[in-house]
């Protein structure tokens, strides 16, 4: 009778080991090798060049080059314009190479590419299980711009809308998607807002000079950068404008300082960042102006901000490895700068 209990017990204790073992390894398992850390987006050469990942860990102890081309054995495209995450899928948005290439954002495996249907595409947003691509067409045309709708399921292009000339960034606010009209070689003044039920454009606003990042703020705007442009013959000046979602109609707006052309803009906790090309300037997504004072000095190609932190990309030369330099967002205090690839852009989270 002893052995009988004994035997009972070591199965039932057995089974609730193997139980724990399992969920504990379903919790744990690691998602790939570029789970922890950052990635940053080098566009590479424009002419015959190809954009480039590099990967470095939350830690700063692990550095790796070209993560995509070294798994896959083949090339992003020339001009990694942007990359998008859908889940577990980045969607690498090669943009004079027409292409999207779509891997595991954790292992950079390969998954497929989208090759047809692009014509200069941007930046993309994901909404109601669809994404939607800016593409500029021929940069000479003004007609011929449009968002690329994708269809997640077989990643392929569904349909086609047709928006005014210079689509840039896009941006998704539930079931609505908001384009910028940055002007393609021109300079724009409009957002596009498109329902993504009917796939079709309901309303365009009016902003500023040459629209170009958004972001939605803690209280549900869509607010806009338009950085106008200090080329133009007179000056076009930028501003910050803030749309109301639930009216689509402009708030308020904040005009920008003549020599004020800020070329990035990111939201994080309450605070807006907006960088030139050598400076980065902080201020409470609440507030009525912008500040006159930065609070780091550096030369700014593209800027991100995560985790109280604030990561800007120097494309230096454009012919030679860029760096990417971390700082404190706190303290403003240089962490950690490292050489990647050439021309980095942007920096994503993992």
């Amino acid at each position: 009778m002893m052995n009988i209990k004994k035997t009972i017990f070591l199965v039932a204790l057995s089974g609730v080991l193997f139980s724990s073992c399992n969920n504990n390894d379903g919790e744990d398992l690691p998602k790939g090798d570029y789970e922890n850390g950052i990635l940053i987006a080098n566009e590479g050469a424009f002419s015959g060049g190809t954009g480039t990942i590099n990967f470095i860990s939350d830690d700063y102890l692990t550095e790796e080059s070209t993560i995509y081309s070294s798994l896959n054995g083949e090339n992003i495209g020339t001009i990694l314009q942007s990359i998008g995450f859908n889940g577990d899928d980045a969607y690498l948005v090669a943009n004079v190479g027409n292409k999207i290439s779509i891997a595991d954002r954790y292992t950079m495996e390969k998954i497929t590419e989208i090759s047809q249907g692009l014509s200069n595409p941007r930046y993309i947003a994901f909404a109601n299980g669809k994404g939607y691509v800016t593409n500029w067409g021929e940069g000479g045309d003004a007609t011929d711009d449009y968002i690329a709708v994708v269809d997640l399921a077989s990643n392929t292009i569904s349909t086609t809308i047709s928006v005014a000339e210079g689509p840039e960034q896009v941006i998704a606010d539930g079931n609505t998607i908001y384009v910028s009209h940055k002007g393609g070689w021109g300079s724009g003044n409009t957002i596009s807002v498109i329902d993504t039920t009917s796939d079709s454009v309901i309303s365009t606003i009016t902003v500023g000079n040459v629209p170009d990042e958004m972001i939605i703020d803690n209280s549900g705007n869509l607010v806009v950068s338009c950085e106008g442009s200090a080329w133009s013959t007179p000056e076009l000046l930028g501003s910050l404008v803030t749309v109301n979602t639930s009216t689509n109609t402009v708030s308020s707006t904040i005009d920008f300082a003549s020599g004020f052309h800020p070329g990035n803009m990111v939201l994080s906790d309450a605070n807006i960042y907006l960088s030139t090309s050598s400076d980065v300037y902080q201020m409470s997504e609440s507030a009525s102006v912008v500040p006159t004072s930065s609070i780091i000095s550096t030369t700014v190609y593209g800027m991100s901000v995560n985790d109280g932190k604030i990561y800007v990309t120097d494309a230096k030369d454009y012919a030679s490895n860029g760096t990417l330099k971390i700082f404190d967002a706190s303290s403003f205090i240089e962490l950690k700068e490292f050489t990647v690839g050439l021309i980095p852009g942007k920096v994503y989270f993992n």
